[in-house]
């Protein structure tokens, strides 16, 4: 499992816990005898300022303040305290400008599934937002329903640790964020940029194709929930982008989906379309539970408790009944069945 430590992650800022300050200050001490000395041998004025150099070792000033990630490397690599020690002493970090900043982080952050399904959502109904100022990209995420925008943030928490937004905007919006901070180790890790992410060209990194089966699972629920249309006959995903379609088609024959795509048909020639078979649902279904179990943000919601529906349409009545006009009638009354429910 491929991992990535804190100072692999750009323009970060952070806060340490006061133990690792009072490590710091002891080590000043016992080397150089005093901050000063520390200062004009480790730094130069153009990296930082002898006063915020000072400020940034009180211990009243690490509590209000983030400092940039960079500087505290410097300064325990020459005092020869060890990185994984100081990084696991992390409590906060954001990117430098930003406002919205991650606590308990989880360090260091490891590709899980999780990791490879929050990409998933960020191709298939994600944006790329590039603000202006050289601040880093960030992505948007557009989902109306809101138990899969919550869901949404949740996977990055799982992953990062929590998030402490400036407001709860995404609340009231349909657009979740990912703080700037971890958008940008998904374009590092797979060496993507913003065009990577464009609907007519995105794919899914050729380096996930070689990775377990669970990895490959979750990104294609993740395109279920976002794209996915549901009924008994099969699962439904139609996307603007042939050689999206031609990654999925891939996933399903890996994974031992049975399925089909078609491209340009009539009016919308420049979509392409996958069909996940009905006589493979129940087994999609079954590695679904499975995945969840293990990660439960991988959580389909509404669409995962309409494939588990789908099933029962096999042990109703109505199956291949004749006369069957009051039986629908009164299983009408109880659901709402689309026709390809009814008449499957």
């Amino acid at each position: 499992m491929d991992e990535f430590n804190i100072w692999d992650l750009e323009r970060v800022h952070i806060k340490v816990d006061v133990k690792v300050l009072e490590t710091i200050n002891k080590k000043i001490f016992s080397r150089f005898k005093t901050k000063r000395k520390a200062y004009l041998e480790i730094f130069s004025k153009k990296e930082i300022p002898w006063n915020t150099f000072r400020n940034l070792l009180k211990y009243s000033y690490i509590k209000d303040f983030f400092v940039p990630l960079k500087i505290y490397l410097r300064l325990i690599d020459n005092l020869n305290i060890s990185r994984k020690d100081f990084q696991n002493n992390i409590i906060a970090y954001k990117t430098g400008k930003g406002k919205n900043y991650i606590i308990k982080p989880i360090l260091p952050i490891k590709i899980t599934p999780i990791f490879d399904m929050i990409l998933a959502h960020n191709i298939s109904d994600g944006t790329v937002i590039n603000p202006k100022k050289g601040r880093l990209p960030y992505f948007g995420y557009r989902q109306f329903d809101k138990f899969y925008r919550n869901l949404y943030i949740e996977k990055i928490e799982d992953g990062f640790g929590e998030i402490v937004f400036s407001k709860r905007y995404f609340e009231e919006s349909t657009r979740p964020y990912c703080p700037p901070v971890l958008s940008s180790l998904f374009f590092k890790c797979y060496n993507l940029n913003e065009r990577s992410f464009l609907s007519k060209y995105a794919h899914i990194p050729k380096e996930i194709f070689s990775k377990d089966k669970s990895y490959l699972l979750a990104i294609l629920i993740a395109f279920i929930i976002d794209e996915g249309y549901i009924d008994s006959t099969h699962i439904f995903i139609k996307l603007r982008n042939e050689g999206l379609i031609d990654d999925l088609k891939k996933i399903c024959d890996t994974l031992k989906y049975e399925s089909k795509s078609i491209y340009g048909k009539c009016e919308t020639k420049d979509y392409g379309y996958l069909y996940i078979l009905r006589e493979c649902m129940k087994k999609l279904y079954k590695d679904y539970l499975s995945l969840r179990r293990k990660y439960p943000v991988v959580d389909m919601g509404r669409k995962g408790k309409k494939i588990e529906d789908s099933f029962k349409i096999y042990y109703r009545s109505i199956y291949k009944t004749k006369r069957n006009k009051e039986i629908i009638l009164n299983i009408l009354e109880k659901e709402q069945l689309s026709v390809n429910q009814l008449t499957s």
